[in-house]
C-alpha cells in the first residue's frame, strides 16, 4: 500500500487545527465569563444551579479533554510528516 503525504498541505492542516483550537478556547473563555456574570453566585434557583453545574462540568472536563485531543491530532500530523519525510529520504 502506498501512502502519499504532501508535507506542505499536512503542515498547513496542522496549523489550521492549532488555529481552530485557539479560537475555540478563546470563545469558551468568553462564554465562561458571560455565564459567571449572568448567573452570579447567590442566585438559588433550580434552573440556575443546574445550568451552572452542567456548565462547570462541561467547561472544566469535556472542553479541555476535547481541546487536548485536537492538539494531539495536530502533533500527530506533524510527526507523520516528519517521519514520512525521513523515510522517503532513505
Amino acid at each position: 500500500m502506498n501512502i502519499t503525504i504532501t508535507p506542505g498541505a499536512a503542515t498547513q492542516d496542522a496549523a489550521e487545527i492549532d488555529s481552530i483550537v485557539s479560537s475555540i478556547e478563546s470563545s469558551m473563555e468568553v462564554l465562561d465569563a458571560a455565564i459567571k456574570r449572568n448567573i452570579p453566585s447567590g442566585i438559588e434557583t433550580t434552573w440556575s444551579d443546574e445550568v451552572k453545574n452542567n456548565w462547570e462540568t462541561y467547561y472544566s472536563s469535556d472542553v479541555p479533554e476535547a481541546m487536548e485531543e485536537m492538539k494531539q491530532s495536530a502533533t500527530n500530523l506533524r510527526m507523520a510528516v516528519d517521519q514520512a519525510t525521513k523515510y522517503s529520504g532513505q
